[in-house]
């Protein structure tokens, strides 16, 4: 297919590659290119006659609808142009607030997908999105009734704010430390304004060669201020969360080694774990609290390099909170360690999957020295296992435990998987603790394709399915609910997972069989998986069924 003009080929920046599948995919093509260009059309008039409304609003709607049907599926340069378009129009001065969230929306949607578009793409100047953000969020009429704005207009233009701070240039940084630092004083309310200011408008994601322009004008300043202060500020969060997303956009190019135990100490202190007779928390720690979103990021971004020096204090961190895991303690903690529990390994396998299985982009690679090496992987697992091992149990229910060992036997099977077998094998002899059958259940769901992959990394997990599911038998219970329902979740998964195919015959036609042996059984019954389509799926065979 052509582009526009009929000058060289069409590539468009991404499609929705389902539309293939559909039984009218020949018509697609040409309605797509029928719409776009209408849509070009009526909107650059509108734009030109200055009918913000309908016109513009009305053909901005037919765009989103575009997204939505077709993607992103326009070339490079019709990006660009919407993009500077929507830009425009979102920061125009006295704009309606519902028409400004209208148009905003659609701009995130546009900005979304950040490996389409490089900083040489695209440049998008910082000062009239702040003046739009400081007209709006700092408003000094909306109290008095004079300007209504949407609820949700804080939300939406702090996500566009997000989105476009990819692409402020280079300069902006310094223009936007001029502007704020002079807020910053620590015995003055203008402080949160500021340091919010900056974790909001300042860009981490830049190419080294542009790093003295970037962070490297502000880290040193705002790392001996958090390292200075020590009474948990109200804008102390917001300095975090700028650290964490720091450290996840640059790994491997800040050095944060001689900061590493203070982070870790502050970490611990921002759980809010009783400690001491009185167990008491004074109220304002139960307020300035880190995000744990951010928290995680800022971990996982820790580990790796030489000597690992974070795993070590991460190590310590879990072995120091690993009896508030344990069923028996419970309390308002526990909220926030679940969640730590469960993130933790979650942002390490994004991570890993960065490192080792990501497609080409723009984007800074992590350089090689910094990388997550398999020992690095065994020694987080380590150091995560106790305490999810002991959450399975957990009043609050065995969901995030389950999702904190799904996560780690991706990274480790031969590590996570035995003691959970071990655990689940316990439950099932045991007729008198369902809910220790039903814990264990829901995290072996979890476990299911790691324990069957065909990759070698934990190959005794196959020889384990067969005696799971004839162990889960007797939880088909009517007579309890829960346990039956989870019962029936455990087979359906297994057998979702593992193919079932008729191979009575193979022992008359083979006679070294072993318990557990594929590779022969899979010469035999070739014309049985030329019916499975999937690579990732693995046949469990026993002789035994050749006797029944």
């Amino acid at each position: 297919m052509t582009g526009d003009g009929g000058v060289g080929e069409f590539i468009p920046q991404k499609e929705i590659v389902y539309n293939g599948l559909l039984p009218y995919c020949d018509r697609l093509d040409r309605e797509a290119v029928e719409l776009l260009a209408e849509i070009k059309a009526n909107l650059s008039r509108a734009v030109l006659l200055r009918e913000l409304w309908p016109g513009v609003a009305f053909w901005s709607r037919k765009l989103f609808s575009f997204l939505k049907l077709y993607g992103r599926r326009f070339s490079k340069e019709d990006h660009i142009l919407f993009i500077n378009l929507l830009y425009e129009l979102v920061t125009l001065p006295n704009l309606e607030p519902h028409m400004m969230c209208s148009y905003a929306r659609l701009l995130i949607q546009l900005l979304k997908k950040k490996e389409l578009l490089s900083r040489d793409d695209l440049q998008l100047p910082w000062r009239p999105l702040y003046e739009l953000y400081e007209r709006i969020i700092y408003s000094k009429t909306e109290h008095l009734g004079l300007v209504w704005f949407p609820n949700s207009v804080d939300h939406i233009l702090k996500a566009l704010i997000k989105s476009c701070r990819l692409y402020f240039p280079a300069p902006s940084t310094r223009e936007m430390l001029d502007e704020w630092r002079p807020l910053l004083c620590v015995f003055d309310v203008a402080m949160q304004k500021g340091i919010s200011n900056m974790e909001l408008f300042l860009p981490t994601i830049m190419p080294p060669e542009e790093h003295s322009q970037g962070f490297q004008l502000w880290f040193d300043e705002l790392m001996n201020l958090w390292m200075s202060v020590q009474n948990q500020p109200s804008w102390e969060g917001h300095l975090v969360n700028l650290f964490a997303r720091l450290a996840n956009d640059n790994i491997g190019y800040v050095d944060w080694t001689p900061y590493i135990p203070t982070i870790f100490t502050r970490i611990l202190r921002s759980l809010n774990l009783p400690v001491g007779v009185n167990q008491m928390v004074a109220p304002r720690y139960l307020i300035n609290s880190y995000d744990v979103g951010y928290l995680v990021l800022w971990i996982t971004a820790l580990l790796g390099g030489p000597g690992n020096p974070a795993q070590k204090e991460l190590t310590c961190l879990f072995s120091s909170i690993a009896c508030f895991y344990h069923p028996s303690n419970h309390g308002r903690w526990q909220s926030r360690l679940m969640r730590l529990l469960q993130r933790l390994p979650a942002s390490v396998v994004r991570r890993v999957h960065r490192e080792r299985h990501a497609g080409p982009s723009w984007i800074t690679v992590v350089p090689e020295c910094q990388r997550l090496t398999d020992a690095d992987l065994q020694a987080f697992t380590r150091s995560l296992t106790g305490a999810a091992l002991l959450a399975m149990f957990s009043k609050t229910g065995s969901t995030d435990a389950a999702y904190a060992l799904q996560n780690l036997a991706l990274l480790t099977p031969e590590l996570v998987i035995p003691p959970v077998l071990e655990k689940t094998y316990a439950a099932m002899a045991t007729l008198t603790e369902p809910h220790t059958l039903t814990a264990t259940l829901s995290c072996m769901i979890g476990m299911a394709r790691s324990l069957v992959s065909p990759d070698d990394r934990y190959p005794e997990g196959r020889a384990h399915v067969l005696p799971l599911l004839m162990g889960s038998l007797p939880g088909v219970d009517p007579n309890d609910f829960s346990k039956c329902m989870i019962t029936f979740q455990f087979i359906t998964t297994f057998t979702t997972l593992v193919p079932l195919v008729d191979c009575s015959s193979a022992p008359s036609l083979q006679t070294d069989l072993t318990e557990v042996n594929p590779s022969q059984v899979l010469s035999i019954c070739a014309s049985d998986y030329r019916r499975q389509k999937t690579k990732k799926t693995t046949t469990i065979w026993t002789s035994k069924i050749g006797d029944d």
